[in-house]
């Protein structure tokens, strides 16, 4: 495949082969939207000194494996939900180059994780989990021919770092966030993401203070219109990921959606004193979040809850530390009201973590490439490989989705356009959601009237996508 105009290929290091070791990257092209997901994928192409192809995983498995000096797969191919076909894992097996994972949500289902390790042969796990923690995750007596390689949830990608946006003074909300309520088996951990916009969300609307804080799912905001919706906010507030509740079998949010279903009015609490409290930071996975250093190349300031953070944040120089009880919260609100302190402080965040170089993909992919470089060793083909024609990458649309997920329409610029406080001001009245609550109130005739419009629209979008 030819490399993309605008692609800098970064070839340092000259492995033992006299051409480029041939990669393949298999991913599950349904979460191209994320854009955390996309840029994960994307960075290899751009960064990498391997020669990366990409594989859907939702089509069929169609080509020799052979081909490629190693196979990794991404983690938006979830093993442990079976989203991986058996074509797929039944060539993995059989094949005998370099086989790497990349794992995400281990607190999920860790024996189908255990599972896929051995039975594909894994030689290297990408592991989110701390270091300090991995050997209580992946036992070494359990696989000691497999390495475990600690990384982060997300980086900073290319585009943010070049990203200009306005001086606090020049925005037009205070707090702006997007949380989620996760299912009650995450724990405490995954609870605070909820609890944290709901009581700053309270507070603020008591004193009148313009916030845009949500976290209802079809509130969320993806792509590009995330980093905007940042870059209109002086604040933005964050907890740490993930979950310190390990479900080894999957046994315990069964038993947690039970209880649920048979004692519909139990609250959060009292579930979690009854089943949850004895497994709650046994393992600790505190991590920080890809939506914090989004926040940090945009220059808006962090309100998080206290916490370690991967050991890359300090309170008071990076971000506002809120307690968990909100016992400071007039504290920090009132430090949101000095436009200098906060252009101190999300500059000095921007300069440790955005223009260092070191949690950018580059260094992310550099990392990888080189625990790769080491386990690759020179070997023939028992045969000669055979690939479809075109390659394997080009049957599927990775660089269509690609275009498509990249290109601008020309509403998305009117928009950008539009001065800061004025896009505050029409943001309630515009979107999907303002939309379905016009088409709601409106009358039978109009809702009729309208809706074959509506999918004349999206039967034309499919065709000329």
């Amino acid at each position: 495949m030819s490399i993309p105009n605008g692609y800098q290929r970064e070839r340092d290091l000259r492995l033992w082969s006299p051409r480029l070791s041939r990669l393949l990257m298999i991913y599950d092209g349904r979460h191209l939207s994320v854009k955390t997901i996309f840029h994960s994928l994307e960075c290899f192409k751009r960064h990498s000194q391997f020669d990366f192809y990409y594989a859907d995983a939702r089509a069929p498995c169609c080509y020799d494996l052979s081909y490629f000096d190693a196979v990794l797969v991404h983690y938006s191919v979830r093993y442990c939900w079976g989203t991986l076909p058996k074509d797929y894992q039944e060539s993995l097996r059989t094949y005998h180059g370099l086989k790497a994972l990349f794992v995400q949500d281990e607190y999920d289902r860790v024996h189908a994780t255990w599972e896929a390790i051995t039975s594909l042969g894994i030689d290297v796990v990408f592991t989110v989990v701390p270091p300090e923690a991995v050997h209580k995750v992946y036992p070494p007596e359990r696989f000691p021919r497999t390495t475990f390689v600690s990384i982060l949830t997300g980086y900073i990608p290319e585009q943010l770092e070049r990203l200009v946006t306005p001086p606090p003074e020049e925005r037009g909300l205070l707090i702006g966030y997007r949380g989620r309520e996760l299912a009650w088996w995450y724990g405490d951990l995954g609870r605070e993401k909820l609890l944290i916009g709901q009581r700053m969300k309270s507070i603020c609307d008591a004193r009148g203070l313009p916030t845009d804080i949500a976290w209802k799912e079809d509130e969320r905001i993806y792509g590009d219109r995330w980093f905007q919706f940042l870059a209109s906010c002086k604040a933005t507030l964050g907890t740490e990921s993930g979950s310190n509740i390990f479900d080894f079998d999957g046994a315990l949010a069964q038993t947690v959606r039970h209880e649920i279903m048979a004692n519909p009015g139990a609250s959060y609490e009292e579930i979690h004193d009854k089943y949850l409290r004895g497994h709650d930071g046994k393992i600790v996975m505190n991590q920080i979040s890809p939506k914090i250093f989004e926040a940090v190349a945009c220059r808006t300031a962090l309100i998080l809850f206290e916490g370690d953070y991967s050991g890359i944040l300090t309170p008071g120089k990076h971000f506002l530390a809120l307690k968990k009880d909100f016992s400071n919260v007039d504290e920090v609100l009132l430090a949101l009201l000095d436009d200098r302190y906060l252009r101190d402080l999300t500059d000095r965040a921007h300069g440790d973590l955005v223009d260092g170089d070191r949690f950018s993909y580059r260094t992310f992919v550099r990392q990888v490439d080189a625990v790769l470089a080491a386990r690759l060793t020179s070997r023939a083909a028992p045969y000669e490989p055979s690939l479809p024609s075109p390659p394997c990458d080009a049957l599927l649309p990775f660089q269509k989705l690609k275009k498509a997920i990249e290109k601008e329409s020309l509403l998305h610029s009117v928009w950008q356009s539009l001065p800061v406080r004025m896009q505050h001001a029409l943001r309630p009245l515009i979107g999907r959601a303002p939309l379905k609550d016009y088409l709601a109130l409106g009358s039978r005739a109009v809702r009729l009237a309208v809706r074959p419009v509506i999918e004349g629209l999206r039967n034309f979008r499919k065709k000329a996508g």
